[in-house]
């Protein structure tokens, strides 16, 4: 323990290592509390593709535009998309 003060006060860069070290802390502890909150949302999605058909076919519909029977598709062509020919 007192390596490390003389270290942080009696170096030159002593301090100014320490304050980096910090705001490295400080930094990944925000990553970590995105990374929580993205494996939360996974959990609950997994949770709820396990659980239930809907949840299934929701993601059936978004993910590769699932139709079930029945159902019409229609194509919208707003008309703002350029075609590029070579």
């Amino acid at each position: 323990m007192i390596a490390l003060q003389i270290n942080i006060w009696v170096k030159k860069d002593g301090y100014k290592k320490m304050k980096e070290i910090e705001n490295l802390i400080a930094l990944q502890t925000i990553e970590n509390e995105n990374m929580t909150i993205r494996n939360n949302r996974l959990k609950e999605e997994i949770k709820d593709l396990k659980n239930g058909q809907d949840a299934i076919e929701e993601k059936a519909r978004i993910d590769i535009g699932m139709i079930k029977e029945g159902e019409e598709f229609y194509l919208i062509n707003d008309g703002n998309r350029k075609e590029t020919t070579e």
